[in-house]
């Protein structure tokens, strides 16, 4: 299957892909005042609710104090706040606030729309081929976890 003549066509389409969209996904995170990784703890604490930074930096694969200077910026610029646990005083969850909420809806609405310029280009029967792929694609990666 590695020299299947497909599978040199999709791996150089996804490569000229990924290339031509970085950057553009690049600014419309900038564009929000933020950094990818500060993007990917908004993201985290989204999904999470609140959490400890001891779980963000086991999540990130860093050190607690990398992630404690990340959580001071957040926090700065109103994005997260930090909150005694109500059940434990000793212990500080951190999570989103309204305005780092509405800055992860915003981010995503503008990676939306970057996608959404260039699939917009396709037709109903290759949008719902591409969905397919997409969707099996990504059961396949959630099996392997």
């Amino acid at each position: 299957m590695d020299n299947h003549p497909y599978l040199q066509r999709i791996h150089t389409a996804l490569y000229v892909m990924f290339q031509k969209l970085q950057p553009q996904m690049q600014a419309s995170i900038q564009e929000h005042g933020i950094t990818p990784t500060q993007l990917f703890v908004i993201g985290f604490l989204k999904r999470k609710g609140s959490c400890k930074i001891s779980e963000l930096a086991e999540e990130m694969g860093v050190k607690p104090s990398a992630v404690t200077f990340m959580v001071d910026r957040l926090e700065q610029n109103e994005l997260v706040i930090r909150e005694h646990d109500t059940k434990d005083r000793r212990v500080v969850n951190i999570r989103l606030t309204a305005q780092g909420n509405h800055t992860f809806q915003q981010v995503l609405e503008a990676r939306k729309a970057i996608i959404n310029r260039y699939f917009s280009h396709l037709d109903e029967t290759e949008l719902a081929t591409i969905a397919a792929i997409y969707e099996k694609l990504v059961h396949l990666m959630m099996e392997e976890e």
